[in-house]
């Protein structure tokens, strides 16, 4: 039987693709930047408030997403190849057990935490290895608020 939102202790997110819309913006300087929704943003503020933390864990190894995880106030990991044997040493570090743990992701290197996780969520727009190990979609899709989206399904518990 999979965990219920209530169970939730620790939110994790991917970052392109969950908390933007997949796309890259680059200027005639050869700058990057993305879309992000201030909702997940606030979003992410009330669980924080409510005693459950936010965790980034990305591939990308830009600084446009510590920059965003910074302005946010949460642990980001960017650069991050094996992004499971990461979530198992954190969840290890921070004493909570993977049943505590909500990851949301959208793409084929999110699965193995999707299935590891107590629940795992894909965005509306997840590519299929995702949603296929996902226990729960969104109705939205990445950057267009799928992380208040998850949030408010925690915090309604909370």
């Amino acid at each position: 039987m999979k965990p219920a939102w209530s169970d939730i202790k620790l939110l994790v997110l991917d970052f392109d693709g969950v908390l933007t819309d997949g796309f890259v913006y680059v200027d005639q300087d050869g700058r990057e930047s993305v879309r992000c929704s201030r909702r997940d943003s606030l979003g992410i503020g009330m669980l924080k408030e409510k005693g459950v933390p936010t965790v980034v864990i990305s591939k990308e190894r830009n600084g446009v997403v510590a920059a965003r995880c910074a302005k946010m106030e949460i642990e980001c990991h960017s650069g991050v190849d094996g992004k499971l044997a990461l979530l198992k040493g954190l969840l290890a570090e921070k004493g909570i057990d993977a049943a505590q743990v909500c990851y949301v992701g959208d793409d084929a290197n999110d699965a193995e935490c999707l299935r590891y996780a107590g629940i795992g969520v894909a965005v509306a727009d997840a590519l299929p290895p995702a949603r296929d190990a996902a226990d729960h979609v969104t109705r939205a899709k990445g950057g267009d608020h799928a992380v208040r989206e998850v949030c408010d399904l925690i915090l309604e518990t909370k």
